[in-house]
């Protein structure tokens, strides 16, 4: 943030937000998915923007689930597989569940 700049106001915290939700009531009454969307944006992937993908699949492959800590133990790597898959295709990498044994493993390929 730059210095002797104000944060946002809380008004512009809810128009982001209510901005937010139109356009992804919109996309979905057009029957547009997010893909199409993303294809035209060149950003820069980040922890959030991922998670933020995780929990839209959870969303959609759970209904009723609200949030990702809502989540069962039985359900975080079906998430994690329909996220790493989509991500193989489009990309040709996969990237395991963290795990201890599979983060040693990541490791000592890359070391």
């Amino acid at each position: 943030m730059e210095k002797n700049k104000p944060q946002r106001s809380g008004t512009q915290n809810k128009s982001i937000h209510k901005g937010c939700t139109q356009i992804a009531d919109l996309l979905i009454e057009s029957g547009i998915p997010l893909r199409v969307v993303l294809e035209n944006l060149d950003t820069r992937p980040t922890m959030a923007s991922i998670k933020d993908i995780f929990r839209a699949i959870a969303i959609e492959k759970y209904p009723g689930l609200k949030s990702t800590s809502e989540l069962t133990t039985d359900q975080v790597n079906p998430v994690w597989d329909d996220l790493i898959e989509a991500i193989s295709k489009s990309t040709g990498v996969h990237i395991p569940f963290p795990s201890r044994e599979n983060t040693e493993e990541y490791l000592s390929n890359y070391n």
